[in-house]
């Protein structure tokens, strides 16, 4: 879905991926919980800010620093490799199982996202800040997904966690995007730019990502974080089948080892 914005930049991208977001989310909220809001404490707040903050904000700034050093392929392959770090530290900070089952599948998921992205094509060369950009951003995407679970164990509802990363995020980029637009470029009529077809693309790919922050949630009501993460990171597959399908794209050798990788990973981590 994001392959197909072409007009709108960085900042407006992000806001209306936020708004998007924002209006799903709320519909969501108050169509399955009513006005049932839960009372949030400031460090849940504090911890619905940073979630944003290190995953959608300094996660992502990292990943398009990579992508301009070491173009879209590389960046993109080094960067999904977050699910290690999750197991990793899921297992160092909450003690959850990690058996050989789920490191190897893990381990399979990573390399065939890695193949997926490298199937693309690349730059053909390697910048050391580019690299530790990508990883950077493998890093801070982990310590967001994390925050889910910490937020889970504060007691809040995966709708109400939904919601409140919704609000944290649209803020966070309304801010940026105000900021720009209306002091640093001093536009006189900045919402004109967002008038565009590109933002309902956006609008809507803010629904996926709540689509997706909440049957990620669900599913660490289930299992441990350690298993649902690899998971739900192998819907590059998805995407690339999509891709063939929508923009009829060929998917080469590489991509369908990627895909075989992926799936078998995602089985291994599942039994």
């Amino acid at each position: 879905m994001m392959r197909g914005i072409k007009e709108l930049d960085a900042a407006e991208m992000s806001v209306t991926r936020a708004a998007g977001g924002l209006i799903s989310a709320s519909l969501l909220f108050f169509f399955i919980m009513g006005r049932h809001l839960t009372p949030v404490t400031t460090q849940e707040a504090s911890l619905f800010f940073a979630m944003v903050l290190i995953n959608n904000i300094i996660g992502d700034v990292c990943l398009f620093y990579s992508i301009h050093h070491l173009g879209i392929a590389a960046g993109s392959a080094v960067s999904n490799s977050y699910p290690i770090w999750v197991a990793a530290l899921s297992f160092v900070i909450y003690n959850e199982p990690l058996t050989p089952a789920i490191a190897a599948g893990t381990l399979l998921v990573v390399a065939g996202v890695a193949l997926l992205c490298l199937g693309k094509g690349g730059k053909g060369r390697i910048s050391l800040r580019g690299l530790a950009a990508a990883i950077a951003a493998s890093i801070f995407w982990a310590v967001g997904l994390l925050l889910y679970k910490q937020l889970l164990l504060c007691g809040l509802e995966p709708l109400m966690i939904v919601l409140g990363r919704a609000v944290s995020f649209f803020v966070l980029a309304f801010i940026m995007w105000f900021s720009r637009e209306f002091f640093i470029k001093k536009k006189a009529h900045a919402l004109q730019a967002l008038q565009k077809k590109d933002t309902v693309i956006g609008l809507s790919a803010g629904l996926c990502n709540v689509a997706f922050a909440w049957f990620y949630l669900l599913t660490l009501q289930k299992v441990p974080v350690t298993v649902a993460t690899p998971i739900c990171a192998a819907n590059p597959v998805i995407a690339s089948l999509l891709s063939m399908l929508v923009y009829k794209d060929r998917i080469t050798v590489m991509q369908w080892a990627g895909i075989f990788f992926a799936v078998g990973g995602t089985i291994l981590v599942a039994m």
